[in-house]
Formats: structure tokens, sequence, C-alpha cells
């Protein structure tokens, strides 16, 4: 009996990985949809009961599509309990329906597992980029939900949330802005501990490929180098020859 893992055809990948190839694109046009859906449902302090329970639903229908799609996943694998070990954010997804920046998280993933499989060495500085503004823009939309209207809350508009990411994922901290809820602190830390990463990366990033760009200088400086010097003998060799050619010349004309 063949395992729900086992090689597709000549292409040798598995019956998961085909799943995953076949909905990179569709989940990460519904991971946008729901980020626009969770702006909405954020920003919109004022919206009315009808909108925000339009809203509510689509969140609903796009985790059950999540849960479906993790679902799929999880039986197509061969090991299913190291699928579940290796992708706990996509199982807290489903366990905790309600809790929606987890599902925030899910989409940013998907996002960037869309645009990182197109991600060249020429192209990786805008995708670094581009994690950096998805990162601060998510953190703020979640800071936002956690701390507007809360006793004590520094956050009266989005503005305040953004400036706080800002603040935060440098490490700067003036202190003008802080979380007062439990959800706000550990968004924090999620966004100090991504923004230090990122930060990290970007700069062994830069520092690789300023590596790359001396050291193909170094091997085309040595390259002319040697062709300078292989030159350099040829003529040597010429002049000797010249030489040689007038010396004969010179013997023959005073033997005649």
């Amino acid at each position: 009996m063949t395992s729900p893992e086992s090689n597709t055809g000549d292409r040798g990948i598995s019956r998961r990985q085909a799943w995953e190839q076949a909905t990179n694109i569709p989940m990460a046009a519904l991971a946008v949809v729901f980020l626009g859906v969770y702006a909405w449902h954020v920003l919109d302090t004022g919206a009315s009961p009808v909108l925000d329970a339009w809203l509510t639903r689509v969140d609903v229908l796009i985790w059950v599509l999540f849960a479906g799609d993790f679902a799929v996943r999880l039986c197509l694998s061969r090991n299913r309990w190291q699928f579940v070990r290796s992708h706990p954010v996509e199982l807290l997804i489903v366990v905790l329906p309600p809790f929606r920046p987890l599902r925030l998280l899910r989409a940013a993933l998907l996002l960037l597992n869309a645009l990182h499989r197109k991600v060249t060495r020429a192209r990786l500085a805008l995708f670094v980029g581009a994690s950096s503004v998805l990162l601060l823009l998510l953190c703020s939309l979640a800071f936002f939900d956690a701390e507007y209207g809360m006793p004590d809350s520094k956050i009266h508009n989005f503005g305040d949330a953004l400036w706080w990411s800002m603040v935060s994922v440098t490490t700067v901290g003036y202190g003008d802005v802080y979380p007062v809820t439990t959800e706000g602190r550990l968004i924090s830390l999620i966004l100090m501990t991504c923004g230090i990463g990122l930060i990290s990366f970007a700069i062994g990033t830069t520092t690789s490929w300023v590596m790359d760009q001396l050291k193909t200088v170094e091997e085309t400086t040595d390259r002319t180098d040697r062709e300078i010097g292989r030159l350099i003998e040829e003529i040597r060799n010429l002049r000797a020859e010249v030489a040689a050619l007038r010396r004969a010349d010179q013997d023959h004309q005073e033997l005649r």
C-alpha cells in the first residue's frame, strides 16, 4: 500500500509537497484578504454592528480554510507527529481560533514564504525591506487591537501604535508609549525579538555582499596581474629574440 507521502510520478516530491506547491499562491492570496479584513476590523473602531458581524463571518471563514489546509497537509504527511511538532504556530491557529493575532502571524508567514520563493541574491535587500515593513505594520495592528480602549492605555489612535512599533523594533524605547495588557506585552516581545533578528540579518547580509564584492575585485585584480605578468614575459622574450637577431645580423655582416 502506497503511503500518503510517497513519490508522485517522476518529480520525486511527496503528495504533501505537491499540495503545498499547488496551494501556495491561493493561500498567500487568502492571507492578503485576511490582513485586509483584520486591518479593517481593527482600525474601524466605529463600525456598525452589521459590518462588524460580516467582518467576523469572513474572519471565521478564513480560519476554517486555514484549519482545512492544515488538516489536509497533516493527512498527507508520512510522519504526522513530526509535522505537528514542526508547525506549532499553525497548530495553535487551529486550536485557538479566537486568538486573531496568531492568524495574523500565519498570514505573515504565508506571505513571506511566497515572497521568499521568488528571492534571488540580487533581490535579497527587497525581501528584507518587505519583511521589515510587514513586521512593523502587523505588530502595529495587533498592538492597536490589544491596547486601544483599555484602562490607562497610551494608544489613542493607530499613529500611536505605529510610533510604538518603530521605537520598539529599533530598541530605542522612549517610554512614552508602552503596553498595559498581557497581549500587548507579548506582541512587544515578538516585535523586539524579530526586530533584532531582522537587523542582525540585514547587517550580516550586507557584510556578506560587501565581502563577496571585495573577493570579486581581488580575484579580478589577481587575474589582471597574472595577465600583465604574462605580457611582460612575452615582451622580454620578444626583446631577447630581437637582440639575438641583431647580433646574428651583425655577425653575418662582419663575415662578409
